[in-house]
């Protein structure tokens, strides 16, 4: 290193311990630059752990520690951890998270044995449940099967499953949980669902697209992405035809996309309709799924195209209005860019 570098670096380290916080979070930030990870000591990063309470340099000083390659304070970071009288809940989160991160072996069982006591903090609980995917076949299948039925964890766990891998998923203890009271538990499981990959119950998904709430609905939307893409001709194309006229614009926008991956199975009418959608991200859905049809698009839907292509109010309606036409006729427009987002007061207000 050279010697201004070697300055800097110290004059960094001392930034670190300034009285001023936001001068020791910009030193913390400086230290993460490549040059200098290699040179930072992991007992000077515990020092200043220890010595703060706040946690936006905690999680800076722990984020540090992910990325030296230096061996890390283990049981310095578990007695952290299982600090409970004097460690804030937030920081032992943190370092939960880290401990997974690397894979700390001899803080499992800890982690473990914290998730399992029922008087332990639940958000930390909820933070080693969503980390447990990190662990693999280390952490018992007949464990990750209770948590399921844990009510305090069960969101997390819905969480946790869907990284793991899709032949694992245990399909027959998340479909329940589709037609639980609690909104964000009915659209968890959708997703975890949709995890499952090709197991997936295609029924499942396919009745979520009637739930009362948007959200659960918006994720089963999605889900129907993917149905058409494994299952192709086995989905029915009715339920996704009538979720065309779903109030919550998400909705709309995630079926024609999904309609575009059968392009020719489908009725051009209901596609078309969606052109004059209040939403621009649901008109630009409705191009490019129209794009796909060919020759199924009639020729007196054109001008319609043609009219979006100049006087739409949103910029990307207006490129993919164009780049319609041009497939349509049968020519290949370059690749499509993003543009500049423009979008009006109403869509904003949306």
């Amino acid at each position: 290193m050279r010697e201004n570098d070697d300055s800097l670096y110290r004059y960094l380290l001392t930034q670190c311990q300034s009285a001023d916080l936001g001068h020791r979070l910009d030193a913390l930030e400086d230290l993460r630059q490549h040059e200098y990870l290699a040179l930072v000591e992991t007992q000077f990063l515990l020092d200043r752990l220890n010595s703060t309470s706040h946690w936006q340099e905690q999680t800076a000083i722990l984020r540090l520690m992910h990325e030296i390659k230096k061996p890390l304070p283990i049981e310095a970071l578990m007695a952290i951890l299982a600090d409970r009288e004097t460690s804030p809940v937030f920081l032992r989160m943190e370092v939960a998270h880290l401990l997974a991160v690397v894979k700390a072996d001899e803080a499992l069982d800890l982690l473990l044995r914290m998730l399992q006591d029922g008087e332990e903090e639940i958000a930390l609980r909820e933070m080693i449940t969503w980390d447990l995917a990190l662990w693999g076949e280390r952490v018992p299948r007949e464990l990750l099967l209770r948590l399921l039925a844990d009510p305090e964890l069960c969101a997390a766990a819905l969480d946790m499953w869907r990284s793991q891998p899709p032949q694992g998923i245990p399909l027959e203890a998340i479909v329940p949980y589709c037609s639980h009271e609690e909104k964000y538990l009915r659209e968890a499981a959708i997703k975890t669902l949709m995890a499952a990959e090709q197991r997936v119950p295609i029924d499942i998904i396919l009745s979520a697209l009637g739930d009362p709430e948007p959200e659960v609905r918006a994720a089963a939307s999605f889900g129907c992405i993917r149905l058409l893409e494994w299952f192709g001709d086995q989905i029915p194309l009715e339920p996704l035809l009538q979720a065309l006229s779903d109030e919550y614009p998400p909705v709309r926008e995630n079926i024609l996309d999904a309609l575009g991956k059968v392009s020719l199975r489908i009725p051009v009418e209901p596609v078309a309709a969606a052109l004059t959608d209040s939403m621009f991200y649901v008109r630009c859905a409705a191009l490019e799924t129209l794009s796909l049809m060919g020759e199924c698009v009639p020729s007196s839907l054109y001008p319609t195209l043609q009219e979006l292509s100049g006087s739409d109010p949103a910029a990307q309606v207006r490129l993919r209005a164009t780049r319609a036409l041009l497939l349509l006729h049968g020519m290949r427009p370059a690749p499509l860019r993003i543009p500049i987002i423009d979008l009006t007061l109403d869509e904003l207000g949306e």
